[in-house]
């Protein structure tokens, strides 16, 4: 059981504040810079006495959420890491910790990996822990000898020092868990290294983190290489989406491998799936970034001209499935939430392939391995939440008109594994869509249909955005 995590009293928090002034304010400058902080005028003579009785004597009455707010103030005003760190533990990382075990197998772990920082100087690398590598060396009795000394001699001249003995002097097992963080996010930064070092070095840091619920997780990319950032596990998918195959028009795509230990996959037929092949972040994937990625992909020189063609293509996806309640979701979501949400408007990805077959249904027969290899619409959200939407109609529960208790089932446990695995699985019935109206091929959406689809998606994002 982790040890609970106590804020320590307010006049702790008073000292801090009033340590950080002392450090970066002189003492004829001092009484301004209380004024300009919201604290009472004094005068210099006082301040020359004793800047921190001056400080601490303006901020004896205040409370917590005052002394917090001071203390947020400072730190914007001046370079004062100690407090910064010392408010994060007290706000940020005040009630989920990553305990003291935890962080003594992560230096095992970190053990292991040569160079700890890559091609990174080590001192750009150690910054992240220690701010003060001045301090007094615990080496060597030599007068002025210093912290930095002892790294340099013990650890970048020789192999005195191992990666654990090395963070550990810089304070990895005692310092705030902001720090920590930066720590695990600077090993595994693409300038330190990429490619499988990378990703083997995030998956085994990440068995370590899961114990105490967090974990690296995708949050950008840099040259195409991913960028992490710890992340508090939620209740989404764990891992990174790694193929996002959809909206397959003409037939089903002939995947194929260019790379098998990349897990890079290709299609062979003309089918018309698409593939999109970059990095996705912790923040899910956003309309905005599918239509870069679509004005890329057919080197188009403007983004108004991509969205169109995006849409365009998406919608014919939809279209193609025949479905009326399927066009009724996409078309309305569109409709509705761009001119709301604009760059932040999650994309509604039609027709993904969830699993995939090689053989089609014809080849298997009755054998098939893959009870539902496509889902009608997914959203991937911000921290691993992916929504999954279906629009069911009676092939979901019967063979031809009659009902089939089987297939039903088949669906049934489905999507409890999909739901164990973290997806959120959420089902529209056709009926529902009973004012959605085909004419020479065109669709007309009637206001039931609008209003059902609307408020779904209004009750769905308020609910991910209050997490």
């Amino acid at each position: 059981m982790a040890k609970q995590h106590r804020p320590p009293p307010l006049e702790t928090l008073r000292d801090a504040i009033a340590e950080a002034l002392w450090g970066a304010v002189s003492a004829p400058s001092l009484p301004a810079a209380c004024v300009a902080l919201g604290l009472r005028d004094g005068d210099s003579t006082e301040a020359m006495q004793s800047k921190r009785k001056y400080v601490r004597s303006r901020i004896t009455t205040f409370k917590g959420p005052e002394l917090l707010a001071l203390a947020q103030r400072v730190i914007e005003e001046y370079d004062v890491p100690d407090l910064a760190d010392f408010v994060s533990e007290l706000t940020t990382h005040a009630d989920h910790r990553v305990t003291d075990l935890t962080r003594r197998a992560v230096l095992t772990e970190l053990n292991s990996v040569g160079d700890i920082f890559g091609d990174l100087p080590v001192w750009d690398g150690v910054a992240v822990l220690s701010s003060d590598l001045e301090k007094p060396s615990l080496y060597s009795d030599r007068f002025g000898a210093t912290l930095r000394d002892d790294i340099q001699r013990h650890y970048v001249e020789n192999s005195d020092l191992s990666n654990f003995q090395l963070l550990e002097l810089c304070g990895a097992l005692t310092c705030s868990q902001q720090r920590f963080f930066d720590l695990l996010e600077k090993v595994v930064d693409p300038v330190c290294r990429h490619g499988q070092d990378q990703e083997q070095l995030v998956h085994a840091l990440n068995k370590l983190l899961i114990a105490d619920g967090f974990a690296l997780s995708v949050i950008g990319e840099v040259s195409r290489h991913p960028e992490f950032g710890v992340r508090r596990v939620g209740s989404g998918v764990a891992g990174t989406p790694k193929n996002l195959i959809f909206a397959a028009v003409n037939c089903k795509p002939d995947l194929y491998f260019t790379d098998a230990i990349n897990n890079d996959v290709a299609i062979a037929n003309d089918s018309d799936a698409l593939i999109y092949d970059r990095v996705l972040s912790d923040g899910g994937l956003l309309w905005a970034s599918l239509a870069d990625w679509w004005r890329e992909r057919d080197q188009l020189d403007e983004l108004v001209a991509a969205n169109k063609n995006l849409f365009r293509r998406l919608r014919a996806a939809v279209l193609a499935t025949n479905s009326p309640g399927e066009v009724a979701v996409f078309e309305t979501y569109y409709a509705r939430f761009t001119p709301r949400m604009g760059d932040k408007l999650p994309a509604l990805i039609p027709q993904v392939y969830l699993h995939y077959d090689p053989r089609t249904a014809t080849q298997r027969g009755a054998n098939r391995v893959l009870p539902r290899q496509r889902m009608d619409f997914l959203l991937l959200l911000g921290h691993g939440a992916r929504i999954v939407v279906e629009v069911d109609g009676k092939h979901h529960f019967a063979n031809g008109e009659v009902a089939s208790p089987a297939r039903y089932a088949e669906m049934a446990s489905e999507d409890r594994r999909l739901r164990l695995q973290g997806y959120e699985v959420y089902r529209f019935g056709a009926a529902e869509f009973s004012d959605v109206q085909r004419v020479n091929g065109r669709y007309t959406i009637g206001p039931v249909s609008t209003q059902l689809v609307e408020s779904f998606f209004e009750k769905l994002f308020a609910r991910h955005v209050s997490r």
